[in-house]
C-alpha cells in the first residue's frame, strides 16, 4: 500500500480551503468599487429629488431617501446639500410604475407580480457642465406573491423594487455598466 508523504492529502486540503476562505473572507470585509474613471476632483454629488410623472404617491421622496443611503454607503462621492457646494448633480424624473403578472394559480388567479420602477436620468459633472451617465427607461423592479409562505405587500416590494433601483443607478455611475 502506497503511503502519501505528509500525511492525510483530505485533512491537508480541507485545512488549506479553510485557510483560503478566511482570508477572503477577511480582506472582504468593507470593499467597494472604486470609481477610477471619475475625475478625481470630484468629491461629491447633489441628489436632486426626481420629478415623479406617476400616479404613485411620494415615489419621488422614497428614491432620493434610497439614493442617498445607496451612495453613502458606497463611499466614493460625499452628499452635498445643494447643487453649490457639490461636483456633480444626479437629476431626472421617474416615468414608470408597473405590475406585470409573473404566475396565475390553478384557478388563474394572480399569483405573483413582478413591480418594476422606470427612470431617466442624468449623472452631470458640474465642472464642465457636461452629462457623464444619461441613461432613459432605466428600471428597479421586484417579484412578490400574494399568497403562501413567501406572501408579501406591494409596499414591501415597492421598497424593494426601490432598492434594487437605488443601487443599479448607483453601479451605473460608479462602474459605467
Amino acid at each position: 500500500m502506497n503511503q502519501i508523504c505528509g500525511g492525510n492529502p483530505v485533512k491537508k486540503t480541507n485545512a488549506f480551503n479553510l485557510l483560503i476562505c478566511l482570508a477572503l473572507f477577511i480582506s472582504g470585509c468593507g470593499y467597494t468599487a472604486k470609481a477610477y474613471y471619475l475625475p478625481s476632483s470630484m468629491k461629491s454629488v447633489y441628489i436632486q429629488t426626481l420629478i415623479n410623472k406617476t400616479e404613485e404617491p411620494n415615489l419621488e421622496n422614497e428614491l432620493k431617501t434610497k439614493l442617498v443611503a445607496a451612495f453613502q454607503n458606497d463611499g466614493n462621492l460625499a452628499i452635498a446639500a445643494n447643487n453649490d457646494a457639490a461636483d456633480a448633480h444626479l437629476k431626472g424624473e421617474i416615468v414608470g410604475y408597473t405590475r406585470q403578472v409573473m404566475r396565475y394559480t390553478s384557478d388563474e388567479s394572480v399569483q405573483e407580480y413582478k413591480l418594476n420602477i422606470t427612470v431617466n436620468f442624468e449623472f452631470i459633472d458640474l465642472s464642465s457642465g457636461k452629462p457623464i451617465v444619461k441613461a432613459d427607461n432605466f428600471s428597479g423592479n421586484a417579484c412578490y406573491y400574494l399568497s403562501g409562505a413567501n406572501a408579501k405587500s406591494e409596499t414591501s416590494a415597492r421598497a424593494e423594487a426601490l432598492d434594487n433601483l437605488s443601487r443599479l443607478m448607483l453601479n451605473k455611475i460608479i462602474t459605467l455598466w
